[in-house]
């Protein structure tokens, strides 16, 4: 009897065996994640969390990389399509209207949070930056966590400031009146900004338009940008480009930190993912002398556009609880901290505190400051559009093919086109 079970266990071991490969090939299969990133340091230090992740948990996660330009377009492809190529995708946060309002191409997050025994997100994360992930903005269903916490910062030489008696600047006023001075008495641009048509103008507009009191909306969600006081935010924008360098109309974010690493240029808004390099040797002849604050005010508080970048799960993912395990992962605090080591500010407000990362980046207080009270580009699907229509105009002025008065009016009426096409 002994040798006939064990002839049976030897003729069904090597089909358990094959058996078994084959379980293993399917679950294999099964764990295997797909991101999609932009190209720079956001995605690089999720490329690094993806690896950290594969021998932390064996579950390999592909990177599908792509510069900002195309992002938009690839995923946006995917989520309307819902062909679940990506798992999980990282957007740009004025995207995420368009990815959940006008239809929800995105997983709701909570009922995920509750499948672990989870309320939701902890109160760790800054608030400015958990508002972008709910539609309704703020109030509504959680689409995504914040990964990166950006907002925009101001960049003025302090030794300049210091070296002609004037005061940081707290006031738009107060930037104009130091780029005359500096200009006049170092013979170097007193600012420097990006006037290119598109994201570039309008990001760099957008602080002055609110701090002149301006608004892109009425009550009833027709546009007015034409309104007395963003025609004076347009205006005080062309005499700053008075006090730029020749052909900054052209200028994007390279141009512009380019400008103030070399010292040809005394003031600008920036990003934090340029930080770094004013404290590089190689990279930077003002080392030392360039403070970062938080945005000039005028008629109103200063404040920032917030440029969170946010994690999200396709609602046609494959397999979304694995994809959620990723995604709680990759912001964790510990994994939010590695994240900040390679270079991205972060959205837990308990970071910007940490001793090690504080050392990294003394900046960071001002970055809390910044992002606590910045505030998110108009909530709408049809941001993408409004903002190029935007963007032609600010341009035409800056280059002075249209007054400012005719450049407001003008994108008034693209706008008003736009929002008449969307109600359709």
């Amino acid at each position: 009897m002994r040798s006939h079970r064990g002839a049976r266990l030897a003729l069904m071991l090597p089909a358990l065996a094959l058996f078994c490969a084959a379980c293993g090939g399917r679950d294999s299969a099964a764990r295997e994640l797909t991101i999609a990133v932009n190209s720079g340091v956001e995605g690089d230090a999720l490329r690094a969390a993806a690896k950290d992740y594969a021998a932390e948990r064996g579950v390999r996660v592909a990177v599908a990389e792509f510069p900002y330009a195309n992002l938009f377009e690839k995923e946006l492809l995917d989520l309307a399509s819902r062909t679940g190529a990506y798992d999980l995708i990282l957007l740009d946060d004025p995207w995420f209207p368009r990815f959940t309002a006008i239809e929800p191409y995105l997983a709701e997050l909570e009922p995920l949070f509750e499948k672990r025994g989870q309320v939701g997100t902890d109160e760790d994360f800054v608030k400015t930056s958990l508002a972008l992930c709910r539609h309704p903005y703020e109030t509504g269903k959680l689409y995504a966590i914040p990964y990166v916490g950006n907002s925009q910062l101001y960049f003025y030489r302090k030794d300049l400031f210091a070296k002609h008696g004037l005061r940081p600047p707290e006031r738009w006023s107060d930037v104009l009146a130091a780029a005359r001075t500096i200009r006049a008495r170092e013979g170097i641009a007193g600012y420097v900004m990006r006037a290119t048509q598109g994201n570039a103008v309008v990001t760099d507009f957008m602080p002055l338009f609110w701090a002149f009191g301006a608004e892109m909306f009425d009550g009833s969600g027709q546009p007015t940008v034409n309104s007395p006081e963003g025609v004076a935010a347009l205006k005080f924008m062309l005499e700053l480009g008075r006090e730029s360098p020749p052909g900054y109309v052209s200028f994007n974010a390279d141009e512009v930190a380019a400008h103030l690493l070399q010292g040809m240029a005394a003031q600008s808004i920036n990003w934090p993912a340029w930080i770094p390099a004013f404290r590089d040797p190689a990279k930077s002849r003002v080392l030392g002398q360039v403070e970062i604050t938080t945005m000039p005010g005028e008629k109103r508080p200063g404040q920032a556009e917030i440029g969170n970048w946010l994690l999200a799960i396709p609602a046609a993912a494959r397999d979304p609880e694995a994809a959620f395990d990723f995604l709680v992962w990759a912001t964790s605090p510990g994994q939010m901290r590695q994240s900040a080591r390679r270079g991205n500010p972060p959205t837990r407000a308990s970071l910007f505190s940490d001793p090690e990362l504080l050392a990294l980046n003394p900046s960071y207080a001002v970055q809390l400051k910044s992002l606590v009270t910045s505030r998110p580009r108009p909530r709408t699907p049809l941001w993408n559009e409004i903002e190029n229509g935007l963007g032609i105009f600010l341009s035409k002025a800056n280059s002075g093919e249209l007054t400012p008065e005719a450049a407001m009016n003008q994108a008034n009426d693209e706008l008003v086109r736009i929002v008449a096409r969307g109600q359709r």
